[in-house]
């Protein structure tokens, strides 16, 4: 398994990582499935353009990530591992991957929203130093 950065060019790669995203986990990731399927070409290049988009392959996609500025700090959010790679690191890969690059961006917190009862995930970031933050359902990690 690698973590590729994906670029605009990459698209494709993007696309299709988030759909079945949303198809497979349709509530987690602040859209639907319809939605995004109704995107354009143009709309995929912009949004891989903005910030960090990551996607775990072995060989085809596995996983993804993205990351943007926000003022509180770098927002880690739509996090996904197909089901049939859970549980064999490749979540851990991505934020060691988004935490790499926020230290190389100079970054000082990586913020993220996970729902309470999302058990797996909380105990995720908790292993990789991530807390619990100021809000509801969202941690943080302290970059040093």
């Amino acid at each position: 398994m690698r973590i590729h950065q994906a670029t605009p060019d990459d698209w494709r790669l993007w696309r299709d990582a988030r759909l079945e995203a949303l198809a497979s986990d349709p509530g987690g990731f602040g859209s639907t499935l319809a939605r995004e399927q109704g995107r354009t070409e143009d709309d995929w290049r912009d949004s891989v353009g903005r910030g960090l988009k990551l996607v775990a392959l072995d060989p085809g996609p596995v996983g993804l990530v993205g990351a943007a500025d926000q003022p509180a700090g770098l927002l880690l959010y739509s996090m996904w591992v197909r089901d049939s790679h859970r549980g064999k690191g490749v979540g851990e890969a991505l934020v060691k991957a988004v935490l790499a690059w926020a230290g190389q961006e100079g970054w000082k917190v990586v913020r993220l929203r996970v729902y309470d009862d999302n058990l797996p995930a909380r105990r995720l970031y908790g292993r990789l130093g991530f807390v619990d933050a100021d809000e509801p359902e969202h941690m943080e990690f302290l970059m040093s």
